[in-house]
């Protein structure tokens, strides 16, 4: 009994450990000895001892059939200590040295964490958006109305006859039995937009109005709009945004953070490229049901994209403006671009969170992704009505 290793040893009856050395025996037994109140020596027997090898940081340990415990001081285990490990420990063991196997799991979990962020998460999130109760949507959407019309937009101008005379066309024209609160706003920063929110109502700017030649324009933007309410489109959008959190919310069926979560999420997430094509099919065959040309909606997509690059082309010239040297600058060399970086950051020298998360949605919400390929798509579904109508 020549062989010993140092050890941590619990004995099972106390929880305080004793420092002890381990020698083997034989090939059947070890021996502990340990001082206690005197010298001690306990005998045991290998096939009472499991193996957990280490596991990351973590030294070996030996598990006893009477909850004791032996805890290696070294990840090295003695060439005489030949044990039965722990099926799942030994494969954690085996994977820890496996430079393939290591790289295996690596690509394992990273297509994995892909997945769940390209379908996983996005059909979890339709799921939830349709089973959320009632309230619960008139909550999310009550309190996101409310951020939209107390922060970002003001008063609308419009007359109240032109006000009564759209929501009358909706009514008769787009609301499909499931008419949703028309709210007018002046946009301000939104420009000509229109926003969906959970609780069944539609917010329009003026400007929006504004934009259109026509009442039909106005309908093919409502007609856009109900789709995204129908198929719950910026619940579904909001939803995904906040990542694993819905899939939290799809296990446990508490829903009670979104309440505080999502209303902000909901107006600044943004459509993505499908439910824009989602929203913009349901419109046309809405508009072709009751017969109301989809020109009408393809020629204000249209207008609405010619002035945004007209926009566009303007920034770029007074970009370009503002990076001719001022030569009324000061020694500093602060500009009015910098003092107005200041006026509008923090006491910190950061800028305003809130101004932050403002410009953060007014640039989701001003315009829509892929508008040319939208035009494309109300204008081929306008061959096929004219394909149609001639046979």
């Amino acid at each position: 009994m020549t062989q010993s290793v140092p050890v941590i040893y619990y004995d099972g009856v106390i929880s305080r450990p004793h420092e002890a050395q381990m020698y083997s025996i034989d090939a059947e037994s070890v021996d502990i000895q340990y001082e206690d109140r005197g010298f001690k020596s306990v005998k045991i027997h290998r096939d009472h001892m499991t193996l957990i090898g280490a596991l990351g940081q973590k030294n070996p340990v030996i598990e006893l059939q009477n909850d004791g415990r032996i805890e290696l001081l070294s990840r090295d285990l003695p060439e005489w200590l030949d044990l039965e490990s722990k099926t799942f420990n030994r494969r954690i063991w085996k994977l820890e040295r496996s430079p393939s196997l290591i790289l295996f799991s690596v690509v394992f979990v990273v297509a994995l964490g892909f997945s769940a962020l390209k379908w996983g998460i996005p059909f979890v999130a339709k799921v939830v958006a349709f089973q959320l109760p009632q309230n619960t949507l008139q909550t999310i959407g009550n309190k996101a109305e409310k951020y939209v019309i107390d922060d970002l937009t003001g008063d609308t101008t419009l007359a109240k006859g032109q006000q009564e005379q759209i929501k009358r066309e909706y009514l008769d024209k787009i609301a499909e039995g499931s008419p949703a609160k028309i709210i007018f706003r002046e946009g301000g920063r939104f420009g000509a937009n229109a926003l969906a929110l959970p609780n069944n109502t539609i917010i329009v700017t003026d400007q929006l109005v504004e934009m259109a030649h026509s009442d039909q324009e106005i309908l093919g933007v409502l007609a856009h709009e109900q789709g995204h309410l129908v198929e719950r489109h910026s619940l579904q959008q909001a939803l995904s945004s906040l990542g694993f959190s819905v899939l939290w919310v799809a296990v446990t069926g508490d829903s009670s953070d979104l309440v505080t979560t999502i209303p902000v999420a909901v107006i600044g997430a943004g459509y993505s490229r499908k439910f824009e094509q989602q929203a913009d099919l349901y419109a046309l065959k809405l508009m072709d049901k009751k017969h109301i040309e989809v020109a009408h909606f393809a020629n204000f997509l249209q207008r609405m994209e010619d002035e945004e690059s007209a926009a566009d082309e303007k920034d770029k010239k007074g970009d370009a403006q503002t990076k001719k040297p001022d030569p009324k600058a000061d020694k500093t060399g602060q500009t009015k671009k910098a003092d107005h970086q200041i006026a509008t950051s923090s006491a910190t020298g950061e800028p305003d969170p809130k101004d932050k998360l403002e410009t953060s949605i007014f640039d989701t919400l001003s315009s829509h992704p892929a508008t040319a390929e939208r035009v494309q798509m109300v204008r081929d579904f306008e061959k096929q009505q004219q394909l149609r109508k001639a046979q």
